[in-house]
């Protein structure tokens, strides 16, 4: 009767392993027919696999040859890579095993092949982003100018490699008034844009130049370039120009500075803020307090309350600490205005990872013996006089020593109860202590020991996720974590 049950308690629920060639984000392919490689540690069911697969450049889907090498996918483009483009490794969908489990996955890989130094890029442009440059553009240096040199320079940019004309001109948005004069210096690295026209005060003017501008040897740009500029002489676009995470005040501080009260935990948002941290954000010049409240917004949730601190700099506390080994998004809208009422235009957006660590399970005691247990694993252990279990349990983190509800909450949240045979009594807890802040005590009465032929089994399952087991510091189980036992006779 042990059989059956133990081939059923524990089938292989293990996720399927793969990895990649390129191996990740920017990796570079050596050759021109070097194939992209989707490599398992399980045979898969091919179709769903090639149904997965896609690879793409900036113009499109490429087509190739698929060939399977065992369990490794290899693809072989049909035209050879090019230097300096942009590919991409596509895998979305569910592929699946021979034996029934599922992988779902969702990645987009960038990669280069032969090398990556051929792909021009914008070297600087002119004016500056967010700068004034009134109505009749930027000045102009009067060096190897046409006839043109009378029509005011509006956009200059500056590029890293000899361009494509046709391409690169068309390539360029940038909506000013009158006709654009288009001149080429420098052996075409350099591109100034002029117009006929003044252009209109008190307006704030957008430009950007795509991938689909091309080198003279017909490499794409690295990436869109973009930016925009104002025509009022006398006003700077309000901007952020630092994003920290910050620790709460312990008491009040004296004096005023860019923070208050409030202390730098870093220098930037990596690492992020710990638990009970702040976000806090500074500025060029003041911006109006009433914007900024309505300014802030988290992709996932993050629900919080602006403080203001100075009046170029505020806070954001959330109401709750972010989980570990989530990536959030602070998006601060461009609507966000100064104290005069000139909006920042373009949404400021900064991505972070919380600095708090989820809780692990280091290991547990039964008795004299320590394990390191994986999860799902099954030991033996000793029935003690009166049906005793005990366990010590020793976590990766402290728990909060101030907070005795934290530490009641995890000892109820842990449960030890029979799993084999079904007509095994239940158990009662007998015994809860902490040792220290990361070493639990637990024993448990009411334990039968294994009977000639047969043999009785518990199950010790301590919860895991946002709602499970805590420190109180912000830190909990990723996911339940559950060792079964097998009691001794």
């Amino acid at each position: 009767m042990i059989f059956p049950f133990l081939s059923c308690a524990f089938v292989d629920l293990r996720p399927i392993g793969m990895r990649t060639v390129p191996e990740g984000a920017w990796a570079l392919l050596s050759g021109e027919e070097s194939p992209v490689i989707l490599i398992f540690d399980s045979k898969m069911e091919k179709s769903s696999v090639e149904k997965a697969l896609q690879i793409y450049s900036p113009d499109g889907v490429i087509d190739g040859e698929l060939e399977w090498k065992g369990r490794d996918l290899h693809f072989t483009p049909y035209v050879p890579w090019r230097a300096g483009i942009r590919y991409g490794l596509k895998i979305s969908g569910t592929m699946y095993a021979l034996d029934g489990r599922e992988l779902l996955l969702s990645k987009d890989i960038p990669f280069f092949a032969v090398s990556r130094l051929s792909l021009p890029y914008v070297r600087s442009f002119s004016p500056p982003d967010s700068s004034s440059v009134g109505t009749g553009g930027i000045p102009c240096p009067k060096d190897n100018i046409d006839e043109k040199d009378s029509d005011p320079v509006i956009l200059e940019l500056v590029f890293s490699h000899p361009m494509d004309r046709y391409s690169t001109v068309d390539a360029l948005k940038l909506d000013i008034p009158g006709e654009k004069i288009f001149l080429w210096l420098d052996d075409d690295k350099t591109l100034r844009v002029c117009t006929d026209k003044p252009l209109n005060p008190w307006a704030v003017y957008r430009w950007s130049i795509s991938e689909k501008a091309l080198s003279r040897e017909g490499t794409p740009l690295a990436k869109e370039f973009s930016g925009r500029f104002i025509t009022d002489l006398d006003r700077e676009f309000p901007r952020v120009i630092r994003v920290i995470p910050l620790l709460p005040p312990e008491s009040y501080t004296e004096g005023t500075t860019a923070w208050g009260s409030w202390l730098p935990a870093g220098t930037c948002m990596n690492p992020g803020p710990g638990s009970g941290h702040g976000i806090g954000v500074e500025f060029n010049k003041p911006v109006d307090a009433d914007s900024l409240r309505r300014a802030f917004s988290f992709t996932p949730s993050l629900p919080g309350r602006v403080e203001i601190l100075s009046p170029v700099s505020a806070v954001y506390i959330p109401q709750r600490d972010p989980e570990p080994e989530i990536v959030y998004s602070m998006r601060i809208s461009g609507s966000l205005k100064d104290n005069q009422g000139l909006a920042m235009g373009e949404d400021f957006i900064v991505s972070f990872m919380a600095d708090i660590p989820f809780l692990c399970i280091n290991s547990v005691s039964f008795d004299d013996e320590t394990v390191v247990p994986e999860p799902d694993s099954l030991f033996p252990v000793s029935i003690e006089s009166g049906g005793i279990i005990r366990i010590i349990i020793n976590f990766s983190l402290l728990f909060d020593a101030e907070d005795t509800a934290i530490r009641q909450e995890c000892v109820f949240r842990i449960s030890l109860r029979p799993f084999f045979p079904g007509t095994l009594p239940p158990l009662s807890l007998r015994t809860a202590r902490w040792l220290f802040s990361d070493r639990l005590l637990l024993e448990w009465e009411g334990a039968e020991g294994s009977n000639p032929g047969e043999a009785h089994f518990y199950k010790l399952l301590i919860p895991g996720g946002s709602g499970g087991v805590h420190n109180g510091k912000g830190s909990f189980l990723k996911s339940d974590f559950v060792l079964y036992l097998e009691a001794d006779a």
